[in-house]
This record gives structure tokens, C-alpha cells and sequence, in this order.
């Protein structure tokens, strides 16, 4: 795994450099309360290794009209502990839509909705086996011009599975072509409970690209694993 990880990032690192910024959902698990505006489409790529699983990841978002962007996400997994059958495939096709709810700068705040269907497209090994809502809450709050908050309350449901609360806070701080963030996040359900921290490093290239590295771990849980990957700005 570190290995893989490693010549990843030297690929990315690899790259042009310049510098500027743009506002992503990831690598960080709250999603930003940031509508993308009309015309801009987002690409949000990266990959994430942990234990013996790999998932390359792609989220694309679209600026449909002001205030409401759509997006597609992705997931292919790749899982090294299945040796009786294929052992890679796309996971479960995610479909949603982002609503701007408030974005006043005077007041340093946003709030956005966020929900997802979750449709059961994989194959049975690699899929949920059934459709599901995935909904959440985003606020985010600039504490100054170089660093702010942000946190997101949700619920996911599937048909015919206890519904799962989650939850994310995260604080992400400016460094000029860097940036940093640090970030607890977790799920409650019936029967389960998991905490986690992660946190990361954001590398700003031309005002439409930006890479990413992070790490995370389980606090009350066996959870490990670290990620890189890209994020393009079209508009």
C-alpha cells in the first residue's frame, strides 16, 4: 500500500506550478457549504488506500443555476482479500444536487443542502443492494481571511437498513500555496458507533487545479488510510 501511495504522489507532484485557489469537497469529509455558480464544472479525482482496499474516487459537479449545482460520484474499489472472484469494480452511482441556502460575506457564514440517491448499479459484492437517500447539513464560518470552520450534521438511509447519523467538523487554515486542515468526523447508528480524525495538506497550482494528500485514522475503530488526489475548476 505505501508504496502505491508513494509513486502516486510523485505523479502528482510531478505536475505544473502555480498558484491561486479553489474551494473543493475534498480531501477533508465535510462537505463545503460553496455552490459551484452557473457554467463552472468541477472535477474532484484522487485515490485512497486502506488495508487491503484501494477506491479511486471521482466526483463531478455542475453549475446548473444560481445556487443549485448537480453532481455525479463515483467509486471504484479495488479489494486485494477477494481471491474467488472479480476483485475490482465500481461501487454503488451516486446521483445529488448542492442548494445554496445562505451566503452573506458580511456575516462570514454559508449554509448549503446537500443529498445524494445511492442506486444499486455494482456488482452484489461491491454494492449497498439498495437504494438510499444520503442527506446533509453544510455551514462553514471564516474566522479570518486565512482560516475557517466548517461542519456538516446528516443522515443516510438505505431500503430496509437502520438509518446512520454522521457528522463532520473541520478547522482548515491559508499558507499561501498551502493549505492544512485537521478534522474529526464519525457515524452513530442502531448498533455502531465510529469516530475518526484526519488531516491534510492542500497544494494550490494555476487558479484552476489543486492537489491534495491526507491521512486518517479511527479513534474508536481499526480504520486507516491515506489519500492524494486533484481537483480540476472548468468554466
Amino acid at each position: 500500500m505505501k508504496n502505491r501511495f508513494l509513486f502516486f504522489l510523485f505523479l502528482l507532484f510531478n505536475s505544473s506550478l502555480a498558484f491561486s485557489q479553489i474551494t473543493t469537497d475534498r480531501p477533508d469529509q465535510t462537505e463545503s457549504a460553496l455552490v459551484l455558480s452557473l457554467g463552472q464544472i468541477q472535477i474532484e479525482s484522487g485515490i485512497s488506500f486502506e488495508n487491503s482496499q484501494s477506491n479511486i474516487n471521482t466526483l463531478f459537479r455542475i453549475g446548473i443555476i444560481e445556487g443549485i449545482e448537480i453532481r455525479l460520484n463515483s467509486n471504484y474499489l479495488i479489494n486485494d482479500e477477494l481471491s474467488f472472484m472479480k476483485k475490482s469494480s465500481f461501487s454503488d452511482f451516486e446521483v445529488g444536487a448542492k442548494f445554496k441556502i445562505f451566503n452573506k460575506t458580511s456575516k462570514n457564514t454559508k449554509v448549503a443542502f446537500l443529498s445524494h440517491l445511492s442506486i444499486p448499479t455494482a456488482n452484489e459484492v461491491f454494492s449497498n443492494n439498495a437504494y438510499g437517500l444520503l442527506s446533509r447539513v453544510n455551514v462553514s464560518h471564516d474566522l479570518n481571511s486565512e482560516s475557517q470552520i466548517g461542519y456538516n450534521i446528516g443522515y443516510n438511509k438505505y431500503e430496509k437498513m437502520d438509518g446512520k447519523f454522521i457528522y463532520t467538523i473541520v478547522y482548515g487554515r491559508n499558507l499561501g500555496s498551502f493549505g492544512v486542515f485537521f478534522e474529526i468526523f464519525g457515524d452513530e447508528s442502531k448498533n455502531n458507533s465510529n469516530i475518526n480524525f484526519d488531516s491534510g495538506i492542500t497544494y494550490l497550482l494555476d487558479n484552476k487545479k489543486q492537489l491534495d494528500i491526507s491521512i486518517g485514522k479511527g479513534l474508536n475503530n481499526d480504520m486507516l488510510y491515506v489519500s492524494g488526489g486533484i481537483s480540476i475548476n472548468i468554466d
